[in-house]
């Protein structure tokens, strides 16, 4: 295997193809060239642009700025196609994943009726309540849907804009999901991608396509909701207009990867045939599952609850959500607010590798730690109600964040495992947090298990690699995940020797940690 290149010139051959990967993500956003190519093949990356958005308050709640997203994508296809010339290669595709749940409505006109509001819209959490009194409660949506209970589920969010300003819909003529916006303007064709819409709470598990009757249960016009495609489906040709303006090649093919963004990475984990292994997508938030034929809707996976999400080639994403290294963000967000001199994550993990180990530990997944502001405030009144030593240092915050989260997911492939009557040899973790060694190797003690970490860019991987398979350029998903075994070194983290002290911080924070809401 090789490692991954960056920010070199790539040798040619006539069998390589360069694709587009716009990877979208709640913070950030980048545009990423894959190049396929070579006997066998192999996948080199390079980073044209990257840029850094947020969600903007209105008083109808928080949206996101479309508009300088949009003009920071037309950026990184002006890049992408500059490269390409440089070196002599020819620009085939784009494609564009981001987080999932968020959505959009079209006029008859194609024009955009709304800016998308953020999940994190404190509107969502009301508007649960009220849509699952319709349906007949949670055990019913799950049944249907398969997916876990969030307040930010498209289901949710629809139903409170819905209340809110009903006479939008009466104006919309197509719904879709921030990934199929940026295809509808880069091609001017309206596509909904499968593994995206599967986030919402609005498909059937059985057909998977709209659950109309659930839709109607909450009054909502179905209408909108038009056919869905698979991931690899060309969605159409680059419009004359942004050719023009990009500079890029008229014929230049739009075509859907895994439009949510772990769709995409778990597409691109570095699995081996017959290895009994699980996934870590791992940033802002963790999603951590395993891939099965199958959804899973026992009464077992609804009391956790586990969500079955749709990925690339027809598998199901069976996992869970975790907050992920969001606590570590607002940490580092609020600390740099208000101190002179500003942290790096390089100088919080030092912080925390110097700190007293198992000190305090919190349960990541409680509502208080999803919310943005006052984090360090929070989990010092954790500390307080639970009995436990409350933070007093930088590193004592960051390491209980790490801790917590590392045995949050020991607790959750344990129950995983539990339900799906299986056990899981291997972790693969994939998305920038597996260049966080620490809570890698945190990981893998907690586990007590192999944790194989990379690529690193998991998601664009996987996004172009999708792109190549619609373009015929990739037969399977086993030849794409061997595509990126060939391409990518993978860091390996071993647990270490300390197995008692493990044991007792996991059976420690069982006993702090509240069950999850269902």
């Amino acid at each position: 295997m090789k490692p991954q290149k960056e920010n070199t010139g790539i040798a040619q051959t006539a069998m390589q193809t360069a694709h587009l990967a716009i990877d979208l993500g709640a913070s950030s956003g980048r545009a990423i060239l894959g190049i396929l190519g070579g006997t066998p093949k192999l996948l080199e990356l390079e980073e044209l642009h990257r840029f850094e958005h947020a969600g903007v308050p209105l008083p109808t709640g928080p949206v996101w700025n479309l508009t300088d997203i949009w003009r920071n994508i037309l950026i990184g296809l002006k890049k992408a196609n500059q490269y390409c010339t440089s070196e002599d290669l020819r620009l085939a595709s784009i494609g564009v994943d981001t987080w999932g749940v968020d959505w959009a409505l079209l006029g008859p006109s194609g024009e955009l009726l709304a800016l998308p509001h953020c999940y994190r819209d404190p509107q969502n959490e009301p508007a649960s309540q009220k849509a699952l009194d319709l349906i007949g409660g949670f055990e019913e949506l799950y049944s249907r849907t398969g997916i876990q209970l969030m307040p930010i589920n498209t289901l949710f969010q629809v139903f409170a804009r819905f209340e809110a300003e009903p006479a939008l819909f009466e104006a919309a003529e197509q719904f879709l999901f921030l990934p199929d916006l940026i295809h509808f303007w880069l091609s001017g064709k309206v596509r909904v991608e499968r593994t995206i819409a599967s986030t919402s709470a609005m498909l059937s598990l059985e057909t998977q396509t709209w659950d109309f009757w659930l839709l109607r249960k909450l009054g909502l016009p179905t209408s909108i909701f038009g056919p869905i495609v698979d991931s690899g489906t060309t969605v159409g040709t680059i419009l004359k207009e942004i050719a023009e303006v990009t500079d890029t090649p008229k014929d230049l093919q739009v075509i859907a990867p895994g439009g949510h963004d772990t769709a995409s990475a778990v597409a691109a984990v570095p699995a081996q045939i017959g290895e009994g292994w699980a996934y870590l997508s791992s940033g802002t938030w963790s999603l951590l599952g395993a891939e099965i034929e199958q959804p899973n809707t026992s009464p077992a996976a609804a009391a956790e609850p586990f969500t079955n999400e749709l990925g690339v080639a027809g598998r199901v994403r069976f996992l869970k959500n975790i907050t992920g290294l969001w606590m570590v963000q607002e940490l580092r967000r609020e600390l740099n607010e208000k101190e002179e001199n500003e942290y790096d994550f390089a100088q919080l993990m030092e912080a925390a590798r110097m700190a007293e180990p198992f000190r305090t530990l919190v349960d990541p997944n409680q509502d208080e730690f999803l919310a943005p502001g006052d984090m360090a405030e929070k989990i010092r009144l954790f500390a307080e109600r639970s009995s436990q030593p409350v933070p007093e240092t930088v590193g004592d915050l960051v390491r209980c964040s790490l801790e917590s989260l590392a045995l949050c997911y020991q607790r959750t492939l344990s129950r995983m495992e539990s339900v799906l009557g299986c056990s899981f040899s291997v972790l693969h973790i994939v998305g920038g947090g597996c260049k966080n060694s620490l809570l890698n190797q945190l990981t893998s003690d907690a586990l007590n298990r192999t944790v194989i970490c990379g690529p690193g860019e998991a998601t664009a991987s996987g996004n172009v690699l999708v792109q190549a398979m619609g373009a015929g350029q990739i037969d399977s998903l086993q030849e794409l995940r061997r595509v990126v075994v060939d391409s990518f070194e993978p860091v390996l983290y071993e647990p270490s020797e300390d197995r008692e002290e493990w044991e007792a911080a996991i059976a420690r924070f069982g006993n702090l940690s509240a069950p999850d809401p269902i």
